[in-house]
């Protein structure tokens, strides 16, 4: 048993920020009763986007991919005066032992966890503060869906794929185009068999899929769900006319949080993309500074790194390692920290829809043959692993 009071900050709160602050507020109740963690996020809610694609054509669905973030920590207080505190605010800077935030206020921590992730089209993030909002927003975007007759999907990455599959799924008499600039769909570490199943089964679904094309895309057009007759050209000259359109060409780090800190320390801490410099052991890239760690899109791990389950992976080693120096007596001993294997993802699971989906597992690409449909229907398709996600919250997080 220990009477320290230690703080740890976690800023983020999605897949990496969630499996670091429950890995370390369990702490509190089991041998650091004095520990506390304060979890910050923008919005009240954590929003499982895996399931965006279905919570698309699917309300009830949409519903429950919201999950109230100040009931996170609650069920690792140690005692009824609760220690562990949720932050709805932005991080706007890091500091050397502090962190300021939107709100005004200035947190001092003993640890710091930054997973500020990275920034996604509608619906892929939801602009709402609040989980009620968020709410109305993704239900909007169903009812528009719905009213939609001609349907465009920018980008063939796999959120790309099964935005076009699930709504051509829901609505066979819609048109749905997906347009994408590479030659192959989805991610090209991946095996071309599953690029080609995943073309042969959109089709099959009715979905005009077109390669080899860039949409130029006006810096004034909103992809928010509205319904807003479009006309979009691509660099073949072809015309794309449609209601309803959809983004997903990628994502967008914001790491302006760390230009203060960067002027202390009179260093680069970030890349040219903005993801922050780590140390194998998911540290801050400097040896001034142990004790602030980095997990999830926002840092400077490759791209194969980025995937929910590699986020997940990072969530568990840098939980371990703050477990680990937490633990440790630091003036006698110094602390032995695990590295990131390095490891990049090599194994997809695409849902077509309610029934098809492509596959790649153990470097085999299960493509065109029905594998992929039977073995992605059940893992993933059925829900999208939001089940997963709940088991992370008490029942009533997303009432």
């Amino acid at each position: 048993m220990s009477s320290r009071e230690i703080h740890v900050v976690v800023v983020g709160i999605s897949t990496a920020g969630i499996g670091v602050a429950r890995k370390v507020a369990a702490l509190a109740t089991n041998g650091f009763p004095n520990l506390r963690v304060t979890i910050i996020d923008k919005n009240a809610y954590t929003y499982h986007s895996i399931g965006a694609p279905r919570g698309i054509v699917d309300k009830e669905f949409g519903r429950s991919l919201f999950f109230r973030l100040d009931t996170l920590l609650t069920e690792f207080e140690a005692s009824a005066k609760p220690k562990h505190r949720f932050i709805q605010a932005l991080l706007t800077n890091v500091n050397k032992e502090t962190i300021e935030l939107s709100t005004g206020e200035t947190l001092e921590f003993d640890y710091l966890v930054l997973a500020t992730g990275a920034e996604n089209t509608f619906p892929g993030n939801v602009n709402a503060r609040t989980l009620e909002d968020g709410r109305a927003k993704l239900a909007r975007l169903y009812e528009n869906v719905q009213a939609a007759d001609n349907v465009l999907v920018i980008g063939g990455g796999a959120v790309g794929v099964e935005i076009a599959g699930e709504i051509a799924d829901e609505y066979p008499n819609k048109r749905v185009t997906l347009v994408h600039s590479a030659s192959r769909l989805l991610p090209l570490n991946f095996k071309e068999g599953i690029s080609n199943g995943a073309v042969h089964k959109l089709r099959r679904l009715g979905v005009e899929v077109v390669l080899n094309e860039r949409i130029n895309i006006p810096a004034d057009i909103q992809f928010d769900g509205a319904v807003r007759p479009t006309t979009l050209v691509g660099r073949s000259g072809r015309e794309y006319t449609s209601d309803i359109q959809f983004l997903a060409t990628g994502t967008k780090v914001r790491s302006e949080y760390m230009a203060t800190l960067e002027q202390h320390l009179g260093t680069s801490l970030r890349e040219k993309n903005g993801t922050i410099k780590v140390k194998p052991t998911l540290q801050l890239a400097t040896n001034a500074l142990s004790n602030i760690f980095v997990a999830g899109d926002v840092n400077s791990l490759p791209g194969g790194a980025k995937y929910a389950v590699k986020a997940g992976e990072q969530a568990q080693l840098v939980a371990a390692n703050l477990i680990t120096m937490i633990n440790c007596d630091t003036k006698s001993a110094k602390p032995v920290l695990q590295n990131w294997d390095g490891s990049v993802m090599n194994m997809i699971a695409v849902p077509i829809g309610k029934s098809l989906g492509v596959l790649q597992a153990s470097g085999i690409a299960f493509g065109k043959s029905c594998v992929g449909d039977i073995v992605v229907s059940r893992v993933k398709a059925k829900d999208y692993f939001v089940s997963k996600r709940a088991k992370e919250f008490p029942p009533n997080a997303n009432a």
